[in-house]
């Protein structure tokens, strides 16, 4: 899958694109949206249709609906840093069953620090500890097989990095 982290100010992600048992290509997963946030992405590969729900959002009550997630069917999970620096998850989960219910929903992270992805464990655990974002990767890169390097590292505008390790 991947590895998402953020703290300080600063998003770092890998770069694998996995498929079920292959590796696919390496490239960022971070995009800068026009609103001055960023966001962190895993899972599904095409997400143009998740990054437009989220491009122009400055502020918590811009936030789309769980039902506007749900509706674009991506098995996703992202990590949304508006622009003042709140931390939210964004996921899709697809149906678990032959139910074909889809679950998904944005929700504000309590911590001023979050990561996503196969290798979070490893990563939340590295910035508990008052490492950086790209620390975290870098740890998940050793630790989780579905994180890979190269790292790439972007920081939200107008927030400075506090964090040393």
């Amino acid at each position: 899958m991947t590895t998402i982290a953020y703290a300080a100010g600063y998003m770092a992600s890998d770069s694998a694109w996995n498929g079920e048992s292959e590796l696919h290509t390496k490239r960022p997963k971070i995009i800068k949206l026009s609103s001055g946030g960023l966001l962190g992405e895993a899972g599904a590969c095409d997400t143009r249709d998740m990054v437009a729900l989220f491009d122009k959002v400055k502020k918590p009550t811009q936030l789309p609906s769980r039902k506007e997630i749900i509706d674009l069917k991506l098995d996703y999970s992202g990590l949304l840093v508006l622009p003042g620096g709140k931390i939210y998850h964004v996921f899709a989960d697809a149906p678990e069953t032959d139910s074909g219910n889809w679950d998904g929903g944005v929700y504000e992270i309590g911590e001023t620090f979050f990561a996503v992805g196969s290798g979070k464990s490893y990563a939340l655990a590295i910035m508990e500890d008052g490492g950086s974002a790209k620390r975290a990767v870098e740890i998940a890169c050793r630790r989780d097989p579905s994180t890979r390097s190269p790292i790439h590292v972007v920081q939200l505008p107008g927030v400075k990095n506090v964090r040393s390790k």
